[in-house]
């Protein structure tokens, strides 16, 4: 069963395309002006959508191995959240062209005359680095298909997809934590951290839940979900969203003191660009819009049960994961921070890209899963 509802308006498709339109303009215009700044937003948009993809399909998997019953309701918005990686996947290919721009190690003369990157050039290569993105990205949107195949086959009583899940998330998982020390760590290549891609993952998972809460509240209001997704499923997930903002702050807490405490030069470089001048105050508003916030609004079961305060808290999250990544990003190739239509113009467009393609997905499959044998359970919720 299709919805027969529009998600998006004739006006709103439009400015969709305008924004896309734009993200692109700008991104050929960056390639000339100044290409370090432009595929550093590339890598951006790149990661973030990755995220959202992989939240989404996570959430899936974790469904089925945990054999849950509440989210049956809601697991057509993550399927269609499944449908971004793709998209992440072509944004992260196009990082060959500008590979030179952005990491240090893809030079070889510089690699030549460096002793630790001639002691990481065996892992750190551009022909390492470009088959583990392909390896990594398949493996996810592959077995993730067929995850979702399983899932959709239950409207006509297919069987569950526990064994595949348990699989997807093992080597999923560890695939992402290695994925974040090539794409991200290695930008910096002489430093590293040993909880960086747990970092990352938590960081990762709170983004992709804000976005599902989103599109849940925003499908309530639209009618489509509408008297299925009640106010009980959004305090599952504010309850989610609650616990993994504070996992976020323990994880970046725990890598900052750490190696702050040490007090090691070539680990305390990493924070002592992001610590100094504006991008130290950009460190403070990290904190406050990945935790403080968040946490601050959610604490509370009233706020946690509320559509406007958890519509607010989620936005406030997915800005938050633009901040976070960028100051992972763009230190280490600039003093102070650069920003600009350059990136705005680019993050709106990957955001009208990603929202097209999760609309066009979920509107071509039937709102929730009928003939799931925890259907009723999950109409039924009471929290």
């Amino acid at each position: 069963m299709k919805t027969s509802h529009l998600l998006l308006t004739k006006k709103q498709k439009v400015w969709l395309e305008i924004f896309m339109g734009l993200g692109v303009a700008t991104f050929f215009v960056g390639l000339f002006m100044d290409p370090t700044r432009t595929w550093s937003n590339i890598l951006l948009s790149g990661y973030f959508l990755t995220g959202i993809g992989f939240c989404g399909i996570m959430m899936v998997a974790i469904h089925y191995v945990s054999n849950s019953g509440w989210d049956v309701v809601i697991r057509r918005v993550p399927e269609a959240m499944f449908s971004v990686l793709p998209i992440g996947f072509i944004f992260m290919i196009l990082l060959y062209f500008g590979m030179h721009d952005i990491y240090e190690w893809s030079h070889a003369d510089v690699v030549a005359t460096d002793p630790i990157l001639a002691g990481k050039s065996a892992w750190l290569n551009p022909t390492g680095f470009m088959a583990r993105l392909v390896i990594y990205f398949v493996f996810w949107i592959l077995v993730g298909q067929k995850i979702i195949t399983k899932s959709q086959e239950e409207n006509s009583g297919g069987s569950s997809a526990i064994g595949l899940s348990a699989f997807w998330l093992y080597i999923g998982g560890i695939m992402f934590i290695f994925s974040s020390f090539d794409w991200i760590m290695s930008l910096e290549p002489h430093w590293f951290s040993t909880i960086f891609g747990l970092y990352n993952f938590s960081g990762m998972f709170t983004s992709g839940l804000a976005f599902l809460m989103i599109a849940l509240i925003l499908l309530r209001r639209n009618g489509i979900l509408k008297g299925i997704v009640k106010i009980d499923h959004l305090y599952e997930i504010a309850r989610y969203l609650f616990g993994f903002t504070t996992f976020w702050v323990y994880i970046w807490f725990s890598q900052h003191m750490l190696i702050w405490y040490a007090n090691i030069p070539e680990e305390t470089v990493y924070y002592i660009k992001r610590h100094v001048e504006v991008f130290g105050s950009l460190t403070i508003v990290n904190i406050l819009l990945n935790w403080f916030i968040p946490f601050s609004i959610l604490l509370f079961r009233k706020t946690k049960r509320n559509e406007k305060s958890l519509l607010i808290v989620a936005s406030i999250i997915l800005v938050g994961r633009w901040v976070d990544l960028y100051m992972m990003i763009f230190p280490p190739h600039y003093k102070i921070p650069v920003f600009g239509i350059q990136e705005i113009a680019i993050f709106i467009g990957t955001l009208s890209l990603m929202i097209w393609v999760f609309v066009k997905t979920f509107q071509s499959k039937g709102p929730v899963p009928e003939n799931d044998p925890f259907i009723d359970e999950s109409l039924h919720l009471h929290t």
